[in-house]
Parts: C-alpha cells; sequence; structure tokens
C-alpha cells in the first residue's frame, strides 16, 4: 500500500538559464496551486434524447497562485525571475521527488498587511505549458537548493 506524502519539501524552482533544463529554488513558498481543473463539459444533446448529453470540452489550465512570506530580499529575487512579458520556465518539487514543469509569465505582489499577521506576497503565472515530472533529482541544480 501506498502513503500519501506531505506538504513537506514542496518548493517552487526557476530555470537557471534559458534551455538549461536544470532548476534552482525562486522562494520558499508557504502554498502551492492546484496543477489543472476538471475539463468543462459540451451540451449534445439531441431533441429525441430524454436526458442532456455531454462530451469532454478542452482540459482547464487555472492560473498558477503561491504564495510565500514577504522579505525584500525574497521580493527583489522573484521580481527579477518573473516576467509578465517573458516565458520562463519553472518547476514545482513534491516530498516524494515528483513535480510539474510549467512554462509561463507571472508576477508578484504583497498581499494585505492585517494587524497581528505575517506579511505574505502572492504570486501568480498564465500557464502555457505543463508537463508531470517522475523524477525531479536529475534537474535540481543542488548549488541553488
Amino acid at each position: 500500500m501506498v502513503e500519501a506524502i506531505s506538504d513537506v519539501g514542496t518548493r517552487l524552482c526557476v530555470e537557471t538559464a534559458k534551455d538549461s533544463g536544470k532548476y534552482e529554488m525562486l522562494v520558499a513558498v508557504t502554498s502551492a496551486p492546484a496543477t489543472g481543473a476538471a475539463p468543462g463539459q459540451i451540451e449534445v444533446t439531441t431533441l429525441d434524447s430524454p436526458y442532456k448529453q455531454y462530451i469532454a470540452d478542452r482540459p482547464d489550465t487555472p492560473a498558477y497562485e503561491f504564495e510565500y512570506n514577504y522579505n525584500k530580499e525574497d521580493y527583489k529575487k522573484v521580481l527579477e525571475k518573473v516576467s509578465l512579458t517573458k516565458e520562463t520556465n519553472y518547476l514545482i518539487v513534491y516530498q516524494d521527488g515528483s513535480g510539474e514543469k510549467f512554462t509561463g509569465k507571472g508576477s508578484t505582489w504583497k498581499n494585505k498587511v492585517d494587524r497581528g499577521g505575517a506579511v505574505t506576497a502572492g504570486l501568480s503565472f498564465s500557464v502555457s505549458s505543463h508537463d508531470f515530472v517522475e523524477d525531479t533529482s536529475d534537474m535540481i541544480d543542488n548549488g541553488g537548493i
């Protein structure tokens, strides 16, 4: 029987150089997004059917939204590595070494600040491609993690 994994060790990485295939940690995150969503449905009911009928639409790739603890060093690093105009390759790494490689454009911002709370920042990507990676171990630049 296979056990579930926990959130411990989940990290967000950025490719070290364009098309290098090696990734370093971008920022320590406090939350990571769902990497997909249920596909929509297209209604194809014919007039002779007593029930509505559907076929699957294209799968949706929602915005990948992360959150991290704000400090000026991390915020500056994220600003340097994330762009709304230039696509970059990123990698989510999970505790078991699997991951999600994705390409996207993104932005970061400081979230609302409340009394008695940590200051956090948001990070969101518009994803143009994503792939499940079974083993990320050879993709990690250990100098950057």
